[in-house]
């Protein structure tokens, strides 16, 4: 959900049921899917690797193939809510959500903290029990998220924020600096910029 909100998108954006979609945007939408199935990050399928994906996640952003489609529904439309990138119907939003987002971007958020010699399925070599597992912890359990799961943008934004702050800060603090020293007669000198504490570590 958060990453949705940093694109200005909330849950409920994702409801298919009622979802009433003219000709003319689905052949946009569908445009816009089938350039970012051609995109090399998109090849493959986000949870197995299968090449040629032809299934979506819609609100997870990812592209996945036949079998890992039907583990994602098997996980419940409140977390994985599945579409056929052809033979379903999609808004414009969709299409451009899986755009900004797609299998290495959300990869880097749903496996960001997965052990350093991790094994990843591999199929034909990973048998579906384990793979359902495999799901089922990166989007049920969501075992190697980020601690702290802020968005890149939302990231940037902060940053961006803080310096401004301490930007102003800064100015605020050597006018009075040089108001005093007038008062006193004394020469005023430029004051560092005020350091700002120590983020405290989210606990998770």
């Amino acid at each position: 959900e958060e990453r949705m909100a940093v694109c200005g998108l909330k849950p409920e954006d994702f409801n298919f049921s009622g979802s009433q979609i003219s000709v003319d945007e689905k052949a946009k939408a569908q445009k816009i899917i089938d350039a970012t199935l051609k995109l090399p990050d998109n090849k493959q399928c986000a949870d197995c690797t299968s090449m040629g994906p032809r299934w979506a996640s819609v609100n997870l952003g990812i592209f996945v193939c036949l079998e890992c489609s039907g583990i994602h529904r098997r996980l419940g439309v409140h977390i994985s809510k599945v579409k056929s990138v052809n033979l379903d119907g999609w808004k414009i939003k969709w299409a451009q959500w899986m755009k900004d987002n797609g299998n290495k971007k959300s990869n880097e958020y749903w496996q960001a903290n997965t052990p350093r010699h991790w094994k990843f399925p591999d199929p034909p070599n990973t048998n579906s029990a384990a793979l359902e597992d495999f799901i089922r912890a990166k989007y049920e359990r969501k075992e190697w998220i980020p601690l702290t799961p802020r968005a890149p943008k939302e990231i940037g934004d902060t940053k961006a924020r803080q310096e401004e702050e301490d930007r102003q800060l800064a100015v605020k603090l050597q006018k009075q600096l040089d108001i005093e020293s007038s008062r006193g007669g004394g020469s005023s000198a430029a004051l560092p910029a005020p350091a700002r504490p120590a983020a405290t570590p989210a606990v998770p």
